[in-house]
């Protein structure tokens, strides 16, 4: 909202004839930082390693091997599953994949939520958002 008001007023004044100290520093053709870009480039490749590593490893768990308290992806009927086994043995199964834009979610076990490596997303142990930049809630496995 700020940089909407600091436009703005840039323009006015670009109208107007005036000289705003602001123009410069807001300008789409001055000069580029060299770190921001790296920086930019970097977090986009480490999102995209991300995305196809999830995808390529492998459940390694079965539902019988979680203990209480625990979650881990593992195989059911031939497809991943987010299982979390309650401190009461009930077990809760998601589809592990963020809804935001697919990457593959890691359990968190000392939070006791399934998160997104790619862009900070997290879901509590029944699928359901805990922090965005998420808007739905995972699905739900039977």
């Amino acid at each position: 909202m700020t940089n909407g008001t600091a436009a703005a007023q840039i323009v006015a004044d670009s109208i107007m004839g005036k000289k705003n100290p602001y123009a410069e520093l807001y300008s789409p053709q001055r000069s580029g930082n060299k770190t921001a870009a790296v920086q930019f480039i970097k977090q986009n490749t480490d999102t995209a390693k991300e995305f196809v590593k999830g995808k390529l490893k492998r459940s390694q768990e079965k539902v019988e091997d979680l203990g209480f308290d625990e979650g881990a992806k593992i195989k059911v009927n031939g497809h991943k599953a987010g299982a979390y086994k309650d401190p009461a043995g009930n077990i809760s199964l998601v589809k592990p994949v963020c809804t935001h834009m697919g990457c593959d979610l890691e359990w968190n076990n000392g939070d006791r939520s399934w998160d997104c490596p790619c862009h900070g997303s997290r879901f509590s142990t029944d699928g359901e958002i805990l922090e965005g930049p998420d808007v739905k809630p995972l699905t739900k496995h039977d």
